[in-house]
């Protein structure tokens, strides 16, 4: 299975200059973890997590309407390719220590992969397996 497979394809982005408050109350309303950072051609510039807003917004006192995206996004985060196996990309969040992967294409944004879209994955190709072992179990 490849990445274009699982990748979320309806995004949630943000402007470098918008304020951490515009971010959060898009996460909010997408139900979403993580924003992503783009120009106005979808090129990616950065990632935004609850966690970047919670460590660098909320935990310095900062205001969330003044802090400026660009301030406390991770910028040039590590991205992969929609054409890509699903272990490299494993390989790739486990070797980056991350949760999510923007996912693109000459530079612009195309979809977005995480942890808990693998996870279902991995739970449906885990499930069928043990549906066919309990048939193979059944015959002998």
């Amino acid at each position: 299975m490849i990445v274009k497979q699982l990748m979320q394809k309806e995004l949630v982005t943000c402007n470098p200059s918008d304020s951490v408050h515009d971010a959060a109350a898009k996460m909010k309303d997408y139900g979403v973890g993580a924003v992503l950072i783009v120009d106005e051609g979808m090129n990616l510039r950065g990632i935004l997590t609850d966690r970047d807003i919670a460590l660098s917004v909320v935990g310095d006192s900062k205001d969330p309407r003044t802090a400026i995206v660009s301030d406390i996004m991770t910028p040039n985060p590590t991205s992969i390719s929609s054409d890509i196996d699903i272990e490299s990309a494993l390989k790739t969040m486990s070797s980056e220590n991350v949760r999510r992967l923007p996912v693109t294409q000459d530079g612009r944004v195309i979809g977005l992969l995480s942890t808990s879209d693998l996870a279902t994955e991995i739970k449906e190709e885990f499930d069928q397996f043990l549906s066919l072992e309990q048939a193979f179990a059944k015959q002998h």
